[in-house]
């Protein structure tokens, strides 16, 4: 028969995943003995001597402490009051710090919650380009949840500068078209409307240098001849000067702020993108706000 089930908690100046991974991949080279186990509670945020003791209180000598507390100072209590009760522990941390401060030659940071910052980090960011993706090109259904709102002509650089927000700062982005057409305005403001209508921004480029792009994507897509006499519509110099008077009545009537790309790096204008609308310019691996 098994014996009874021993019982773990886990305790965190942070959240507690760092501990928790840690005792998982031990915990696995035990699955297929006769041993019963499980994680009874897990304390986060244990940042100073109240809460030490009020996880003491809670426990007895038949549990097993599993903690990742940075502080020395609080480590230390927690390893005194616990080994005071008879109570096995074992700081995670502790012996990998050690090692690393005689092998680096510095001493840690000591700030608790550095992993969870970056682990927040990358989950966020993975959430922006899954939005940034579904929201491309007027596609998507959460334009609510966008951060930014990106409306432009064709071949204005709304893809590139999206993903550039989500991929390095952690921006959910959705970017939409403008289509020249009065008839289709009415449609595109609904489509709109559930956004924020402090975080959108248009997207404006000088004439010439729309034709030349669009001529370029023109010789890639021609096949027939006629697809070549639409496609020569698309990069007509007194057509596109036409698109960029709707745009720019647009912008107007709506009192949209718009940013110019012509012949500038998605970098810039992504940080201009930014500070227009407010929002934080520092990239996503040095901190989110």
């Amino acid at each position: 028969m098994k014996e009874e089930t021993k019982k773990i908690v886990i305790a965190s100046d942070g959240t507690g995943r760092t501990a928790k991974r840690l005792l998982d991949a031990v915990l696995s080279q035990y699955e297929h003995e006769d041993v019963s186990y499980r994680i009874v509670k897990t304390y986060p945020s244990v940042t100073c001597r109240e809460e030490v003791d009020k996880i003491v209180n809670e426990i007895n000598e038949e549990y097993l402490v599993v903690y990742s507390i940075i502080s020395v100072e609080l480590g230390t209590y927690f390893h005194e009051t616990l080994d005071a009760r008879g109570i096995l522990h074992l700081n995670v941390l502790r012996p990998m710090i050690r090692t690393l401060s005689k092998f680096l030659g510095v001493h840690p940071a000591y700030r608790p919650g550095l992993l969870q910052i970056i682990d927040d980090s990358y989950y966020r960011k993975l959430d922006a380009i899954g939005f940034t993706v579904q929201h491309d090109d007027g596609q998507g259904h959460r334009i609510h949840e966008a951060e930014v709102v990106l409306i432009g002509l064709s071949r204005t650089c709304k893809t590139p500068i999206s993903m550039y927000l989500a991929c390095n700062y952690g921006y959910r982005v959705a970017n939409i078209p403008i289509v020249p057409d009065e008839n289709l305005k009415s449609s595109l403001l609904k489509r709109v409307e559930a956004a924020n209508p402090k975080r959108i921004m248009g997207l404006m480029i000088q004439a010439n240098e729309l034709v030349r792009i669009r001529e370029e994507r023109a010789e890639v897509l021609m096949g027939s001849k006629d697809s070549a006499s639409q496609l020569s519509q698309y990069h007509d110099i007194s057509l596109v000067r036409g698109e960029l008077r709707f745009c720019r009545q647009l912008f107007a009537e709506q009192n949209w702020d718009h940013v110019d790309v012509t012949r500038r790096a998605i970098e810039e204008v992504s940080s201009e993108v930014l500070r227009e609308l407010g929002l934080s310019t520092e990239k996503i691996r040095e901190g989110l706000e």
